[in-house]
């Protein structure tokens, strides 16, 4: 099964449906499973069919058409969780569902999940919510300010689809900015899209996270019982110091 996610040209989540079997239409009419009601979507603009293990994606005619990373589709391809796709002004992307979505109303019920299931946690730093610890268990998890999001930051700075991380088999993250309004950081540096890993220092908007693995540990300062990051600087420093005590000792 999987979860398909739309969203408007600033990364608002517009629409959000199981794909559960079969196939899912979308369009601008009232017929379709997926509706979009916007003039640059046609009646019957695109549908999505199960097949196998993937998902097929077909351009039913529609006058604006269907891209799939960037390129025009004609008839049907197969998409995955990497695919980006675009039908009229929406974004479009794949999800596999693990039981859960963001949004009640497809019917589907929550499940429940354990620390022990996470693959990461981003740990706040700085401000009033330092020492919160978010818990990382989706494969794409979004963040933002609303509750709509796998990870909800409650800051002005932070927009309400703000940015999204995506596990890779290596073990790192996509991260993935979301035209937020503030912008997102990674180590310092403002970022559209960049490779994250435990350690990496992340900012959403004026919220300073640390992307460390689900037991807490990275280098960096910040998360109890790991050495901060200046400490082999620091012991280095007064080990040099030390031996030019004594050699100006023995000098002397």
């Amino acid at each position: 099964m999987f979860v398909v996610v739309v969203e408007d040209e600033r990364g608002a989540l517009v629409a959000e449906s199981a794909l559960l079997d079969g196939s899912l239409t979308i369009g601008r009419t009232d017929e379709n499973d997926l509706i979009l009601d916007d003039p640059r979507i046609s009646r019957h603009h695109a549908r999505l069919t199960l097949e196998g293990l993937g998902v097929a994606l077909t351009d039913l005619g529609s006058a604006n058409g269907v891209t799939v990373d960037d390129k025009s589709i004609s008839g049907s391809v197969m998409i995955s969780e990497a695919s980006r796709v675009r039908l009229g002004g929406y974004r479009l992307y794949i999800e596999r569902a693990t039981g859960r979505m963001r949004a009640p109303q497809d019917g589907l019920s929550t499940a429940i999940v354990t620390a022990e299931q996470a693959h990461g946690k981003l740990v706040v730093t700085e401000g009033a919510q330092a020492g919160r610890e978010l818990m990382l268990f989706e494969r794409i998890v979004s963040v933002g300010r609303t509750d709509e999001n796998d990870v909800t930051l409650a800051d002005t700075s932070v927009s309400r689809h703000h940015a999204r991380l995506k596990r890779q088999d290596d073990g790192t993250y996509t991260l993935m900015d979301l035209n937020s309004s503030n912008g997102t950081r990674l180590n310092g540096k403002r970022v559209t899209s960049a490779r994250a890993k435990y350690g990496d220092r992340v900012h959403f908007g004026n919220v300073a996270c640390l992307l460390v693995d689900p037991k807490g540990k990275a280098r960096g300062a910040g998360v109890t019982g790991e050495s901060p990051w200046w400490l082999p600087y620091a012991v280095a420093i007064g080990c040099a110091a030390l031996l030019g005590a004594l050699l100006s000792i023995v000098v002397s």
